[in-house]
């Protein structure tokens, strides 16, 4: 019993250079018995998998260059819709000082209702007017911020094709 377990502390790991030196022979081996139509065919198989890697890479770029520009083209637009109610809101903060002031001076009441009325048309032009600016802001930021997207979405998928 101990001959043998002598044998096997003997033999202890092989040196990791016959290990390298023997998978570079079985490798060789390999190579030698694939037929070289497998191996052309995983060539080709892997050259295709290079260039589509490189298409889809091309196609994340630009993607993420379009997504960035809506994305401060949506900032800068929400910023601009920002400013527009503000002014509309100190627009109508002073109208409606204004009003009271001119009811103030009102000295019978048919005056009071005269120019609470007009004060009421006029508001009701005011927001209109409003309104339309609103909606023509909208549909300005809107159309800046979906350009890159229609731009730069569509470029890539040209080159991919």
């Amino acid at each position: 019993m101990s001959d043998t377990t002598q044998s096997r502390s003997q033999k202890g790991p092989r040196p990791s250079a016959s290990t390298a030196a023997e998978d570079n022979i079985a490798a060789q081996t390999l190579r030698t018995e694939v037929p070289s139509s497998v191996t052309d065919l995983l060539d080709k198989g892997l050259a295709r998998a290079k260039d589509a890697h490189e298409k889809a890479s091309a196609i994340f770029e630009h993607s993420t260059e379009a997504f960035e520009e809506v994305f401060t083209c949506a900032k800068r637009g929400s910023g601009e819709y920002q400013q527009k109610l503000l002014e509309i809101a100190r627009t109508n903060a002073n109208a409606a000082f204004d009003m009271a002031h001119e009811l103030a001076e009102a000295k019978t009441l048919p005056e009071v209702f005269e120019r609470f009325l007009a004060h009421q048309r006029k508001q009701f032009e005011l927001f209109t007017a409003q309104m339309k600016d609103l909606s023509m802001l909208t549909q300005k930021v809107v159309a800046e911020t979906t350009e890159p997207i229609r731009t730069g979405m569509a470029e890539p998928f040209k080159l991919a094709s």
